[in-house]
């Protein structure tokens, strides 16, 4: 399966990363020949993508990080770097703030999908900076409900921990009560900053930055998957399902995976969309949902062509 265009992209400034960290000086025309792209988007890359690096050479045709630098950035930070820079198109014009002095944890990108948030850009700022600050934040929120008539919204309290982008929508992930929540950023309004202040966990922060999940504290311990052998390469390629794993490959080709720290409503949709190649093992009652789903769809199905 060919990668995405942001794909490629944080796969080449990752790349371009870990050689400048190496210490390796390097020429904009070999580049060019690597990654089979022209020289004007290799520019573009160090001028607007890795423009916060600190350069002893920097072009029009080598360039060289400081040597005070090099070795500085660990894989995560690579990782997270090169992620950031090549979907800052999705955030807002102040996340370019980001970039300066050190990688910002605060706000996470997984998945290259595109939002529009650009009516809130004041609250999208406030809430970073009281993440930063390590401040309360108050809002009303609604959730998105089946109901026509329930249109109600809570106020709630948060400890504000992360922005997180999944698979397109924003998110804000915090404490509340003691447990990690998660709220989507568009249905939050009334946003107010407390002055008040909390004690900001690290163990908290990597809960959030090590897992694909949104539904903390309701997952699933495990979830395990065989894939087809025909459409096995694509899972080996890259993740695809949330917090996969490979439990083994089977003498057909087969793959068992496993889902660690889950929802059911983060795997199934997944699944179906890679019917009839993948199908839930265990526990029996994740198929079942997958099963009640296309029992549903055929229903309707087929009473719609009853009518035509």
């Amino acid at each position: 399966m060919e990668l995405k265009k942001h794909e490629k992209l944080a796969y080449r400034l990752s790349d371009i990363i870990v050689r400048l960290n190496s210490g390796e000086r390097l020429d904009i025309f070999d580049l060019a020949d690597t990654y089979q792209v022209s020289t004007r988007t290799l520019k573009r890359d160090f001028k607007d993508r890795l423009t916060v690096l600190d350069f002893s050479e920097a072009g029009p045709q080598f360039y060289r990080l400081d040597a005070k630098k090099i070795g500085y950035l660990d894989i995560t930070d690579i990782k997270r770097f090169a992620n950031f820079a090549s979907v800052q198109d999705l955030l807002p014009k102040i996340d370019r703030q980001f970039f300066q002095e050190q990688l910002n944890q605060s706000i996470l990108v997984k998945g290259f999908a595109y939002e529009n948030i650009s009516a809130r850009t004041d609250d999208f700022k406030v809430i970073n900076q009281a993440i930063t600050n390590c401040q309360y934040i108050e809002f009303d929120y609604r959730k998105v409900s089946d109901s026509t008539t329930d249109n109600s919204s809570k106020h709630h309290r948060l400890e504000p921990y992360h922005l997180l982008n999944k698979n397109g929508i924003w998110y804000v992930v915090g404490q509340r009560d003691g447990q990690t929540r998660t709220f989507c950023f568009t249905q939050i309004t009334n946003l107010q900053v407390n002055t008040e202040t909390f004690t900001c966990s690290e163990d908290i922060k990597e809960e959030i930055l090590g897992t694909d999940s949104l539904f903390f504290g309701n997952q699933i311990s495990e979830i395990v998957l065989q894939v087809d052998a025909k459409v096995a390469g694509y899972f080996e390629r890259r993740d695809l399902l949330p917090n996969q794993e490979l439990v083994r490959k089977l003498d057909n080709g087969d793959l068992l995976l496993a889902c660690r720290d889950v929802h059911p409503r983060e795997v199934v949709p997944i699944v179906q969309y890679w019917i009839p190649h993948v199908r839930v093992i265990s526990p029996s009652v994740v198929q079942e949902q997958v099963e009640d789903v296309l029992k549903g769809y055929l229903k309707v199905s087929q009473h719609y062509f009853q009518l035509l």
